[in-house]
């Protein structure tokens, strides 16, 4: 977001930027992300200090070294995430200083606010997947008709993406960061409501991400081969852009994850049959059915995608 060209920025007193500023500070401590990199930067000097030492093998050299690779990478991670959280929250904040004065930005501070709420499951433009080709490309590169690697009947296949649920390339949003455990450790950014695939008393079963806990096996690309791993840990991040693809499977590995391509409205299963129309356009005429996605389309989601969601939800 670049505050230097957006109209509805309310020039600040300096008196209103000592609150904006504290209130920024307020949410960044409560997200928790100052804690994490404090911690983050304290192993980092200490495995900084061991290799200092000397008197290493080169086997425990080297291991200590990508160690702190893996404590710089997350720590640019946690960085990257306060930031966007700060940019939003900066821009917000600024949005209702203006309306306080009389401005126009209750309608806009509105609309920001609704198109940042997720009503589906997504993951972000820096998730990562493999195509038809093995090579390893980031969401906000995919594009329907584009063939991605899936788990399908316990086997590693590559399937067509057929159309997009939701498709906001420049919203940011919050997403859960959850983190394997093994050497290859998966990091999987999703948000909350869209399902995964966990193994429970050796049966896969889908549930939201926000229930996942940490010890729960999910199921994993391993050397080209389906394997399960642990989840070590789960944090919270703000990233830029949102997707949710759907593949003729109703499956999708992103970051090396067996994920579903719905969200917590269906069951899986139920969700995969409801988009049985899709497919079957599909089958017919992919052009026809991505056509039918532009049609109505707003925030990212097609018009019938916002319908189906409408007259499922109306209770709640």
């Amino acid at each position: 977001m670049n505050q230097g060209k957006d109209p509805f920025i309310h020039k600040l007193t300096e008196a209103s930027k000592e609150v904006l500023d504290e209130r920024i500070k307020q949410a960044l401590d409560s997200s928790g992300f100052t804690v994490e990199i404090e911690k983050l930067e304290n192993d980092k000097q200490e495995l900084e200090g061991r290799i200092k030492e000397g008197n290493l093998s080169k086997e425990d050299k080297d291991e200590l070294e990508r160690e702190l690779k893996n404590v710089n990478d997350k720590i640019d991670e946690k960085i990257k995430s306060r930031k966007a959280l700060e940019e939003g929250k900066r821009q917000e904040q600024a949005l209702e200083a203006q309306n306080e004065s009389g401005g126009k930005a209750t309608a806009e501070l509105q609309k920001k606010q609704e198109a940042g709420k997720s009503d589906g499951g997504c993951f972000p433009g820096s998730a990562l997947f493999f195509d038809k080709f093995g090579l390893e490309r980031a969401m906000g590169s995919l594009q329907i008709g584009d063939q991605v690697q899936a788990i399908v009947n316990e086997e590693i296949r590559v399937v067509p993406v057929i159309t997009f649920i939701h498709c906001q390339p420049g919203l940011l949003q919050e997403f859960l960061s959850i983190t394997t455990v093994t050497t290859t450790s998966k990091n999987l950014k999703i948000t909350e409501d869209h399902l995964l695939f966990v193994e429970k008393k050796g049966e896969a079963k889908t549930m939201p991400a926000r229930d996942v806990k940490i010890g729960d096996t999910v199921y994993v690309r391993q050397n080209d081969a389906v394997g399960t791993d642990t989840v070590e840990n789960i944090s919270r991040v703000v990233e830029k852009g949102v997707y949710a693809p759907v593949t003729i499977s109703g499956t999708i590995l992103v970051n090396d994850v067996h994920a579903s391509c719905y969200f917590d409205v269906l069951s899986h299963e139920w969700s995969h049959r409801a988009m049985g129309v899709a497919r079957a356009v599909h089958h017919v005429s992919p052009w026809l059915l991505q056509w039918l996605s532009g049609v109505g389309e707003k925030d990212g989601f097609p018009g019938w995608c916002r319908l189906a969601h409408t007259m499922l939800t109306w209770y709640d």
